[in-house]
């Protein structure tokens, strides 16, 4: 079998593979779609929305603007698995407050906000109740 890889400039590489490889691919992809499927949505908050539920763990994400990015998965109270950015703000609250995986976690979204330098940020508070 064979396949044919397009890159960005339209240039076609064309790539044998044997039977055994395709195999193996169909299957990660399999298992690929059935994590992300499992790991849930991704937080989308508006001004005052709050994530409460239990921290169960980390999930790496490939971004077309920012590339490489880290997810924070939280099941929250109606048992549904959410996603949420892992910024360095969130890392290091996460951190200092010592949460982590079966820690409940209470993330609220406070809005955009701009700094005095003139600098948009997203304002957020995080509760952290070690179990």
């Amino acid at each position: 079998m064979t396949t044919q890889i397009i890159d960005e400039h339209g240039h076609t590489t064309t790539i044998k593979q044997p039977a055994e490889m395709n195999s193996r691919m169909a299957d990660l992809k399999r298992r690929a779609s059935e994590k992300t499927e499992s790991a849930g949505e991704l937080w989308q908050p508006r001004e005052g929305d709050m994530l409460v539920g239990v921290i169960t763990g980390t999930e790496i994400t490939h971004t077309r603007l920012y590339g490489e990015q880290n997810l924070l998965v939280v099941q929250d109270e109606t048992g549904a698995m959410v996603k949420t950015w892992l910024t360095k703000w969130l890392q290091t609250q996460l951190h200092s407050q010592g949460g982590g995986i079966g820690d409940l976690m209470a993330l609220t979204f406070g809005g955009k906000k701009v700094t005095k330098a003139g600098r948009n940020f997203n304002q957020y508070m995080l509760v952290v109740e070690k179990v």
